[in-house]
């Protein structure tokens, strides 16, 4: 083969390479955007089951791992969204971002691993795991705080875990239980049993 010849071969390569980058990346995120798009219609199963297929191509993605975790919390499954969401938050550590997108997603992040953790604790029948999970949840929402520390619904649930956790256990006496409730209702602050919510759009990742 003449040096042209294996010039152009390697020039053709190299195209068919970048060709094939290009589409698993408009792969990625057309798939991404369909998952969304579910998500954000209420179709929150099959949004689920789009977020694990698109997991198996991209294990790593904190991206991914994010949207996986709110699909999963709202089909109630929140074993598996604090599993996701923990994943998602670590795997911020990893990627290069400006500072200010980071502690966007920080924020973001750690506040709805915090919410994952604290419905985890509220619904365990173990008293154990539930106050282990409200201690993950304190943490988690304190993280989201020092990425946004105007972030008043972190601020909100990280109080309201603080008061679960000063809950007395199930074995103290009923009177006992009745002065901690009345001493709770005394501070004005009964909107604190009210957990603040709020709807999370999905991270749509440019890959």
């Amino acid at each position: 083969m003449s040096r042209r010849a294996r010039l152009y071969s390697l020039i053709g390569l190299g195209l068919i390479m970048m060709l094939a980058m290009t589409f698993l990346t408009w792969g990625n995120t057309w798939r991404m955007f369909r998952a969304n798009r579910h998500y954000n219609k209420g179709e929150n199963e099959l949004a689920q089951e789009r977020y694990e297929d698109l997991l198996v191509d991209l294990p790593n993605s904190p991206y991914v791992q994010h949207n996986l975790g709110l699909s999963s919390l709202r089909n109630g499954q929140v074993e598996k969204a604090g599993a996701s969401l923990l994943e998602a938050a670590g795997g911020l550590e990893g990627l290069k971002l400006r500072k200010s997108r980071r502690n966007k997603l920080k924020n973001e992040f750690y506040y709805n691993l915090g919410i994952a953790q604290s419905d985890w604790g509220v619904k365990s029948e173990d008293p154990q795991i539930s106050q282990s999970k409200c201690q993950e949840a304190l943490q988690s929402f304190r993280q989201a705080i020092e990425a946004d520390p105007k972030d008043m619904d972190a601020k909100y649930n990280y109080e309201l875990t603080l008061l679960r956790l000063k809950q007395p256990p199930p074995d103290q006496s009923s009177q006992q239980q009745q002065n901690e409730a009345e001493n709770i209702m005394n501070m004005n602050d009964a909107q604190y049993f009210i957990p603040r919510i709020r709807e999370e759009e999905p991270v749509a990742k440019d890959w």
